[in-house]
């Protein structure tokens, strides 16, 4: 659920024009428009004959790049309203993205038309949760979740991520050990 309210006309626009498009695109872009949140986990009373006083939700939120911990908040309270409630974070992390003038996104870059003629590179936001803001804070480098797939049609693959039967086709994951091997050789050609 988009947690900013009522999308605006614009977003709106933008879902039906990706909606037409193709079927996924209004369920693919909906997340990338303003924050998420989703209830995954609730807990109440352990005894199916006790009505409990209290039941504790836990909620995954997604922020968008450049959002932190206190607009979150302010949006998530705005939702709630004011009482009857605690609120609690249990673990904090703004949404992060890596700058393209980099050496790894040039051999991304070159990569990408090599494998595919007439394709180019461009940059999207995932609304799945990746651990490149810790390889960010840790290193102080780039991530950019790159991993070309051209075997599985990209719908199955979307639907399969974290699901009881989540795979890769065996020609992507060549693929994809195609694309280290190229961006090792290609990050050590371009650095002195």
């Amino acid at each position: 659920m988009a947690a900013s309210g009522a999308e605006a006309p614009p977003a709106r626009d933008a879902l039906a024009a990706a909606r037409e498009m193709h079927p996924l695109g209004a369920e693919l872009l909906q997340p990338l428009l303003a924050m998420t949140v989703a209830p995954t986990m609730i807990e109440a009373s352990r005894q199916r004959n006790v009505i409990p006083a209290q039941c504790e939700v836990t909620v995954d939120c997604r922020l968008l790049p450049g959002q932190g911990q206190a607009e979150a908040e302010q949006i998530i309270r705005a939702q709630l309203g004011g009482d009857g409630y605690e609120f609690e974070w249990l673990e904090a992390h703004g949404g992060t993205r890596s700058p393209l003038q980099t050496p790894l996104w040039d051999v991304v870059a070159e990569f990408v038309p090599e494998t595919e003629p007439g394709a180019k590179a461009a940059p999207i936001l995932v609304p799945g949760f990746t651990d490149s803001h810790w390889m960010r804070a840790a290193f102080g480098t780039v991530a950019y979740g790159f991993f070309p797939m051209r075997t599985m049609e990209a719908e199955l693959a979307l639907r399969l991520i974290h699901s009881a039967d989540e795979r890769a086709a065996v020609d992507d994951l060549e693929l994809g050990v195609r694309f280290l091997r190229h961006a090792a050789e290609g990050i050590g050609r371009l650095r002195p």
